[in-house]
């Protein structure tokens, strides 16, 4: 089957993307199998040589430098990029950001170039984290605890990283970043803002969205299931607990102001209007953009989205603008 076959029973209800075409034609060409089906270790070698391959250079200027936060967790610490532009102004935003790949793939290169966008085109300071992976049978919460690290760190040390001692500071993510970012607005107060990018806000599978996208060409919910068991399945409480499923939290109106970016063509599109839906009830404010025709994974993938990718990052610049001066 062809990319236009595979779509064809969505397309019977959406405009799928010709940019969301093109994305699965390149999918059928590489013959990759299924995250599921290639295992952890498959799957993080595959995503590292994708990174490297769509990775194109950024028009970008300003200061860009490593920080390594202190963590009781790692004797490392927990190393993170920063992005200052030089359209940086005199009180800038402080964005933490946290990439995708099911808590359990990739690292921080893979939102690079997204960041160095937003960064210019915003002038916001962007914190690019490089959390701990699951699954980690010593830590089992590792991204979490790290998400929460270097969160409580730059709220004390704001000028550490090029800010202001008024600068506002949020934290946002693409899929289990954003699962990680709304996890972190769980455990951390005087956070000013939150950017969810199509996160996975509820680990029941329960969203109707999931069975409609239930073939799904480019993000199969076996794959969604794949991550789930993988990252949350050492923990008994997984369903439970409101570090892992933010939609069980009963804090939800301590939570900062939001922008939500979703994927029209997503079976994880559900859990993020359900728990849009939940800010709202608690009285928070959130900025909900469905992103037409597209598929989950979109929002870095620069090199094939160009029209949608620059669409997505317009809603996130215009909202980060609202939080400095």
């Amino acid at each position: 089957m062809d990319e236009y076959q595979l779509w064809a029973p969505f397309a019977k209800k959406y405009t799928v993307h010709e940019e969301t075409y093109l994305w699965t034609r390149n999918l059928l060409a590489s013959g990759l199998k299924p995250y599921n089906e290639l295992g952890l270790e498959k799957a993080r070698q595959h995503i590292n040589e994708r990174t490297k391959m769509l990775t194109p250079v950024t028009d970008y200027s300003g200061d860009e430098w490593e920080v390594i936060v202190p963590s009781p967790y790692s004797k490392d610490g927990i190393p993170v990029t920063v992005y200052k532009p030089s359209s940086a102004p005199e009180v800038p935003a402080i964005f933490m950001y946290f990439h995708g790949g099911g808590l359990l793939l990739g690292n921080r290169k893979m939102s690079e170039g997204a960041l160095k966008i937003i960064a210019r085109d915003s002038g916001a300071i962007i914190l690019n984290v490089d959390y701990r992976l699951l699954p980690d049978p010593v830590f089992p919460f590792a991204p979490f605890d790290d998400g929460v690290v270097v969160t409580k760190w730059v709220l004390e040390n704001k000028e550490a990283v090029g800010g202001n001692r008024d600068s506002k500071v949020g934290v946002g993510g693409e899929s289990s970043g954003g699962h990680l970012a709304a996890s972190v607005t769980n455990d951390v107060r005087g956070l000013d803002f939150q950017v969810l990018i199509y996160p996975m806000t509820d680990t029941t599978l329960s969203s109707p969205t999931i069975q409609e996208f239930a073939e799904c060409p480019t993000y199969h919910p076996a794959d969604v299931k794949w991550y789930l068991d993988t990252m949350a399945g050492p923990i008994p409480d997984y369903s439970t607990n409101p570090r892992i499923n933010v939609m069980v939290r009963t804090n939800t109106g301590d939570s900062p102001p939001a922008l939500m970016i979703l994927s029209e063509l997503d079976p994880m599109k559900g859990c993020g209007l359900n728990y849009a839906d939940k800010l709202r009830a608690a009285g928070v404010s959130v900025q909900c953009e469905i992103i037409k025709g597209v598929p989950h994974v979109f929002f870095s993938l620069r090199d094939v989205f160009k029209t949608k990718c620059v669409e997505a990052y317009a809603h996130v610049v215009k909202f980060l603008k609202q939080f400095q001066s």
